[in-house]
């Protein structure tokens, strides 16, 4: 959740959802954001999975990003899933307006980290060329399962088709 704090000051001027599953990653990122006097209404705070994030956002988005693995202060034992983030990746590809980025940073260090980055690496090859860019970058120089990160882009002229039958409930219950 620290990104929320770092992203708010550069792209304030919309709105931004944050996801987590733990109550204490919420009141963590809200009292940083409260601190440093940049909490609003426009930021949501949700206890929730990132795979249900068509439950709360609704518009097409500019920039999605994942910060997978665990809380860094939290039990190492509560960490992302590769079935929650294909299905939170996927949906995430269908909120993306025309000129959108959604940025996945993945650690492979903690149980279960590598089959996740893996599945999203294989997930990623499947994806239409002619629909997206997508890159892949790998820390060549650090040890110790440094963060890897992909980035993949809606090519410009490309717009999803649109799912009449997905329900939005488009809500932000404050924290």
């Amino acid at each position: 959740m620290e990104t929320t704090l770092w992203l708010w000051p550069r792209w304030g001027a919309g709105k931004i959802y944050a996801f987590d599953i733990q109550k204490k990653a919420i009141e963590q990122t809200k009292a940083a954001l409260v601190q440093n006097g940049l909490y609003s209404e426009s930021i949501c705070l949700i206890q929730d999975s990132h795979a249900h994030m068509t439950n709360y956002v609704t518009e097409k988005v500019k920039v999605i990003l994942f910060n997978l693995g665990y809380l860094p202060s939290g039990s190492k034992t509560l960490v992302t899933k590769k079935e929650t983030t294909l299905t939170a990746v996927s949906q995430g590809l269908t909120l993306l307006r025309k000129d959108g980025l959604l940025c996945v940073t993945m650690y492979s260090g903690h149980p279960g980290g590598t089959e996740e980055k893996q599945a999203l690496l294989d997930f990623v090859r499947t994806l239409d060329e002619k629909k997206y860019h997508v890159a892949y970058i790998n820390m060549l120089n650090q040890r110790n399962h440094p963060p890897e990160i992909l980035l993949i882009t809606l090519k410009w002229g490309v717009e999803h088709e649109k799912d009449e039958n997905r329900m939005h409930a488009g809500t932000c219950q404050q924290q």
